[in-house]
């Protein structure tokens, strides 16, 4: 594995639209490569890459930059985080002077550290393990391999511990196990390890760092399932089992299949349904949520059957849908997860009803048909009112029609799409519609968009054209500190000059020439003294109001200096 040096190093090992295209499927036009924004939701593409200098610019909610910006947003990570990343995509490692570096590593990243160094210990005394030892007979059981062991890199808690001196060859206190989740202190300076005898799962961050542990009792220890507690880097939230492994699944796919739990997806994931993730428990939290919404337009709940699973999945049906997400429900067998039917039926049987999982609405008209046992009214206004809920949480007006129209059909409700609406708007459409915050556009005239394009392309000869000009008519620019920054490094300096300069990259399509460069400046001079002729005009007549004449002379003559200039430059 080679080295990168410096962050503009690592830009030059990778090819931006590459990595752009692990996100968005562009299509190129000209220089710009075009495609749907993955930051908000829209029909008409209006995201652009610059091909020739890798930035991007959304027309629709106006956020742009460079990769590492592009990578910190969809990503939701911070800019170390993203050169990790980069760097992994380039296949190098970074190794950033102390000044690039800034401070020490923070407490996080080492606790990520001794998380790694602790999965490795696992994953270690799992293979190590005799294949007749429990554990592997435990794995063989549920249908694990060896093979699923090792991509998923699972680990195995021997009984008799041995973290806590692997931790301290690794240079951790105990102190940093319990931080991180992995040690509980009995007594004052006694120190137990959290997992023994266990199958581990390790929980990984959606950039594949190992933030937690699930880990699963051997034979009918209590509790059968233990998690790592919340830390400083494992929000449980936050996270979803096995997204690290199928996020570029899931995005190229655009539909992720939800299931509770490890074992489910180890099941579904040995089936062959590489787009799968799984909740940490049954409840489905709005962080999750999020996390999926940036890879998935579709998700797909395989939950259990018992009550606990169908209540999960009534209240996460509704949350997917608040977010705009389509939602369909795989319905198996009562009393058989997708472990135990993959196991029965086989990986074909699965993945054909994960093909024809039903629309959400119908998987709760069928929860609710016993409403309408009877045909009375009291029957039928409770069943509209318990899906009135799920409906009303649509964002869109027209899809939200069009399935009050089918849930009208289904539950055999004949034409009565009105009185569905009506029950709608008692359950407050659209309440629970977040629209993403949209960032401030860019506003440029055209004049400022050809000088910075200009700029760029010809460097000298625009500082020599922009020293002939008032000092204040530069300053006054909108671009003005983007220029500041070019004249200085040659570059944008911080996310919004990099916004700026991606918007002008992306809206300006004009060839920057010389003779462009010289127009642009003469423009900018040209637009700085006509708005000093209305300023002193206004100032004119103020002064003439006030009856002050020595002041009017002056500004009379300051003004008819404008007017000459201005003419002077219209006839050149």
């Amino acid at each position: 594995m080679g080295i990168a040096h410096s962050v503009d190093e690592l830009k030059g090992l990778i090819d931006p639209l590459a990595v752009y295209q692990e996100y968005v499927r562009l299509t190129r036009k000209g220089r710009r490569s075009v495609g749907l924004c993955p930051f908000h939701r829209e029909k008409t593409p209006s995201f652009s890459v610059d091909s020739e200098n890798g930035l991007f610019y959304c027309f629709g909610c106006h956020k742009g930059g460079d990769l590492i910006q592009f990578v910190q947003e969809v990503e939701g990570c911070s800019f170390p985080e993203s050169l990790e990343i980069l760097a992994r995509k380039a296949g190098v490692t970074l190794t950033l002077s102390r000044e690039a570096k800034g401070p020490a590593p923070d407490r996080k990243a080492r606790l990520r550290k001794l998380l790694e160094s602790s999965a490795a210990f696992y994953h270690a005394s799992l293979l190590s393990a005799s294949r007749s030892a429990p554990v592997w007979a435990y794995a063989r059981k549920r249908g694990i391999t060896e093979e699923t062991a090792k991509a998923l890199h699972l680990g195995f808690a021997p009984p008799e511990g041995g973290l806590l001196p692997h931790m301290r060859r690794e240079g951790y206190q105990a102190e940093d196990g319990q931080e991180a989740g992995l040690l509980v202190e009995r007594n004052r300076g006694e120190w137990a390890e959290r997992f023994r005898n266990r199958l581990l799962f390790p929980i990984q961050d959606v950039m594949a760092r190992t933030v937690g542990f699930g880990g699963r009792a051997l034979g009918e220890e209590e509790p059968k399932y233990l998690n790592s507690p919340e830390t400083p880097v494992f929000q449980k939230r936050d996270t979803l089992f096995g997204l690290n492994w199928t996020k570029n699944a899931v995005r190229e796919r655009e539909q992720v299949l939800l299931v509770e739990g490890y074992m489910d997806f180890l099941a579904v994931f040995g089936a062959g349904v590489k787009n799968a993730a799984a909740t940490l428990g049954t409840a489905l939290a709005e962080g999750q949520i999020k996390l999926l919404k940036r890879y998935a337009k579709e998700v797909v709940l395989n939950f259990d059957r018992d009550q606990a699973g169908l209540t999960a999945a009534q209240r996460a049906i509704q949350l997917l849908l608040a977010e705009g997400l389509r939602v369909r429900v795989v319905v198996l067998p009562a009393g058989k997860d997708p472990d135990e039917f993959i196991a029965l039926k086989g990986a074909a049987a699965y993945a054909n009803l994960v093909e024809e999982a039903l629309p959400f609405f119908r998987f709760l008209v069928e929860r609710e048909a016993k409403a309408l046992e009877g045909g009375s009214v009291e029957a039928r206004m409770a069943f509209l009112d318990n899906l009135a809920v799920y409906l009303a949480a649509v964002p869109d007006a027209i899809e939200r029609q069009a399935y009050t129209s089918e849930v009208a059909s289904w539950a055999r409700l004949g034409g009565d799409v009105d009185l569905i609406l009506k029950r709608l708007a008692k359950a407050g459409v659209g309440a629970k519609t977040v629209e993403p915050q949209k960032a401030k556009p860019v506003t440029l005239s055209l004049a400022e968009q050809m000088l910075v394009k200009g700029y760029v392309a010809f460097p000298e000869r625009a500082e020599r054209l922009l020293k002939e000009l008032p000092a204040d008519a530069v300053s006054g620019l909108g671009a003005s500190a983007l220029l500041e920054s070019l004249r200085r490094t040659g570059r944008p300096e911080g996310p919004e000059q990099t916004n700026m300069l991606a918007f002008v990259q992306a809206n300006f399509h004009e060839v920057p020439s010389e003779e462009g460069l010289m127009a642009a400046v003469a423009k900018v001079h040209e637009d700085h003294l006509q708005k000093k002729r209305l300023r002193v005009q206004r100032q004119l007549s103020d002064a003439s109001r006030r009856k002050d004449i020595e002041l009017s002379k002056i500004l009379q003559r300051e003004l008819e200096s404008l007017v000459k200039q201005i003419h002077a430059m219209d006839g050149a």
